[in-house]
């Protein structure tokens, strides 16, 4: 470094005697030039991140805030009480009050919240294994504190196996958001009809109407991706039931029933249409693709069989 200053200095103020008279020195300076043109100075400062902690507030106080005005209308409308009260609902049994697809449900809510807050988070400025966590927090945070005041409402009691499918639906969608070549493969969809007793439209509290799917997709195996008789291919089994939730005195025969489909996948098909065969392109193409994870349109058939004749 000395010497690189010293030929910087003799450079600058006696050029003409160093080439001129003293042809060694001007030699040496030719060389001092020389090393001194290969330094690089140090690259430039990456700019600093902006700092997402109170986008991350404020996106956890909306959701919660949402998901607390929509229970309030719908869930604790008949007020609240100041006893804690609990009961065990069971899971899948014959004789429980939804026959399990209510718990399936709960399931399916924290881990389609989870799925569709993680790019959110991301989009904000977090990064995917922080957008992962913050997400899978949220979603079962505000789906614990939903099963807690369902404890104190008049209407409900708290169930301890909804708040265990509330987790499960949580770990879910942290393991698919950190395996994408599993998330590639394998959907975790609700399909929803209108049941025949029911009033409204009512995906969310119409039970008959509901029908829970795991999807897997032929498009994530190459073998079964180029090949055109198998590429828009997909499989799924699911679980639904029937007349479990009949109101206002209509009777209906209860089944519970496992599904075996075969549908189309819509994700390959727009990406084959409009994009070039190339998934994830554009942020429109990445929204689309992760509601047609999460929800089965009807381009599917089912073969049905009922677990209680």
């Amino acid at each position: 470094m000395r010497l690189r200053i010293l030929a910087g200095v003799l450079a600058g103020f006696v050029p003409a005697l160093a080439t001129a008279q003293l042809p060694e020195y001007g030699r040496l300076l030719a060389q001092a030039r020389a090393i001194a043109a290969t330094e690089t100075s140090p690259p430039p400062l990456a700019p600093e991140k902006p700092d997402p902690t109170w986008r991350n507030v404020g996106l956890i106080g909306g959701f919660t805030a949402g998901v607390a005005l929509y229970g309030s209308q719908k869930w604790w409308s008949d007020g609240l009480t100041s006893h804690f009260r609990s009961e065990s609902e069971g899971w899948f049994g014959k004789d429980t009050p939804y026959g399990g697809v209510d718990k399936l449900g709960h399931l399916y809510t924290t881990y389609a919240s989870a799925r569709i807050l993680t790019p959110v988070f991301e989009w904000m400025g977090n990064d995917a294994k922080a957008s992962r966590t913050l997400a899978t927090w949220t979603a079962f945070g505000v789906m614990a504190g939903v099963e807690i005041v369902d404890g104190f409402s008049k209407q409900y009691k708290f169930s301890r196996e909804d708040f265990i499918a509330n987790g499960v639906g949580a770990v879910f969608a942290y393991v698919m958001e950190a395996q994408p070549g599993f998330d590639k493969l394998v959907d975790f969809r609700i399909a929803y009809k209108q049941s025949t007793h029911s009033s409204d439209w009512d995906p969310f509290g119409d039970y008959s109407g509901q029908r829970y799917l795991l999807v897997a997709k032929a498009d994530a195996l190459p073998a079964l991706r180029d090949n055109p008789l198998t590429r828009y291919l997909e499989v799924s089994v699911g679980y639904g039931t029937r007349g479990y939730d009949a109101s206002q005195g209509v009777s209906a025969t209860r089944s519970r029933d496992v599904y075996f489909g075969i549908s189309l996948n819509l994700a390959r098909v727009l990406a084959d249409g409009f994009y070039g065969g190339t998934m994830s392109t554009t942020r429109t193409q990445r929204n689309t693709e992760r509601f047609l994870d999460l929800v089965q349109l009807p381009v599917a058939a089912y073969a049905r069989k009922e677990l209680d004749q």
